[in-house]
């Protein structure tokens, strides 16, 4: 048996085999690999030197494969469309029959306005798939759990972070401010005297310098006063419901939870800007056609 192995054998002979099967003719493969017609035949012959083999032999309607060509024929066509997948990038992500888990750091507003959506997507075109959700890391660690893969995104708003991350716009939200309805103000924008006396409910800040409410605030020389600092957005509405201390949530969770809790929604008292919403992943997966699949879906869900 002759010692054969990728590592001495000539790739290209195994592309002009494939061809050679095809068209059963050394003229029409010489023609399609776009070479001449005894590089063609030099090919065949060096390839049947190594495999100690004929491989096609002359019939009446041109070559036809030996016994250890068809042998052969499956296996080495398989194993160069592998390689051109590999050469290429990755194999195709095809969302109905992927079996994948993602996994998504991010706070409230994806698994309140972004998850319902994508989950009910998920459940009827892609069933293999699975999504979880988990706290947002601080950011001192979210470069090393997304390098790793450990994380697949982190959704959050614009953080500073390491030049090895890709990041890309998802949706803009809009504040509003909520007070109890017992409150009786008139609907419109909230009165700023009785936003800088009354005690905020706040979510914790991951940004050194405070949330874009205080940013702006401070700017103009304003400070609100914050009464308690709560993990997740769907605590700020019961507290203040049960207080009557003030609340700002983004406008599409504050316009559900309002008469839930009992509570009124009005413009701020001063023109927050919009926070934008992020998505951040590592550039080793920017070309994972998979992650591509997954932040579409949630730009699509996210408006």
């Amino acid at each position: 048996m002759n010692n054969i192995n990728t590592r001495t054998l000539d790739l290209n002979l195994l592309v002009v085999f494939v061809m050679l099967w095809e068209t059963q003719n050394v003229t029409r493969a010489s023609e399609r690999l776009a070479l001449s017609q005894s590089a063609v035949s030099h090919a065949l012959r060096r390839l049947r030197e190594r495999l100690g083999d004929e491989l096609f032999v002359v019939g009446r309607t041109g070559l036809v494969p030996t016994a250890r060509a068809i042998e052969l024929i499956g296996p080495v066509r398989d194993a160069l469309s592998g390689l051109d997948d590999v050469l290429q990038g990755s194999t195709p992500f095809i969302p109905s029959t992927a079996q994948r888990k993602f996994r998504i750091a991010s706070g409230d507003f994806v698994e309140f306005q972004i998850l319902p959506q994508l989950i009910q997507h998920i459940a009827q075109e892609a069933s293999g798939l699975m999504i979880e959700v988990v706290p947002l890391p601080q950011s001192n660690m979210i470069t090393a759990l997304l390098e790793s893969g450990e994380i697949d995104l982190v959704i959050s708003t614009a953080m500073v972070l390491g030049t090895s991350l890709c990041y890309e716009p998802i949706t803009t939200v809009p504040l509003l401010t909520m007070i109890w309805k017992r409150e009786g103000l008139a609907s419109g924008r909230f009165p700023l005297k009785l936003y800088l006396e009354r005690p905020h409910v706040m979510i914790e800040a991951h940004q050194r310098d405070g949330n874009i409410i205080d940013q702006t605030l401070n700017a103009q020389g304003l400070v609100r006063h914050i009464g308690v600092l709560v993990q997740n957005f769907m605590a700020m509405p019961v507290i203040a419901s049960q207080t009557g201390y003030i609340c700002n949530l983004p406008k599409p969770i504050a316009e559900v939870l309002a008469s839930t809790f009992e509570l009124s929604c009005h413009e701020p008292p001063v023109n927050f800007p919009a926070p934008d919403i992020l998505a951040y992943w590592h550039s080793r997966f920017d070309a994972d056609p998979g992650l591509q699949w997954l932040r579409e879906k949630i730009k699509s869900y996210a408006s």
